[in-house]
């Protein structure tokens, strides 16, 4: 959805408290329940609302790279520890 030039969105104040936490999901929650509308409107209104703040688009696409990494760094434990219990438990038997 584009936003239409002169066009502001209005969220509820918890809304976006929730976005500048880093939490958009929270964001749709307080929308659709404050706004009585449904998932796809209130996912636009918070899209429109954070593609007419650059500060907060820049600071949710640094909550998500740090989350990747995060997920990254964690799925590569993981994967360490099954291969080291794989190879005891091949070594065992």
């Amino acid at each position: 959805m584009r936003n239409k030039p002169g066009r502001t969105v209005d969220l509820p104040k918890e809304a976006i408290e929730a976005l500048w936490q880093g939490n958009v999901i929270e964001a749709i929650k307080v929308v659709r329940l404050e706004q009585n509308v449904g998932l796809k409107e209130a996912k636009e209104q918070v899209d429109a609302y954070i593609g007419s703040q650059p500060a907060l688009k820049k600071k949710l696409d640094q909550v998500l790279a740090t989350a990747k990494k995060r997920m990254v760094r964690w799925l590569i434990g993981f994967l360490v520890l099954a291969a080291g219990i794989a190879y005891f438990l091949i070594q065992g038997a």
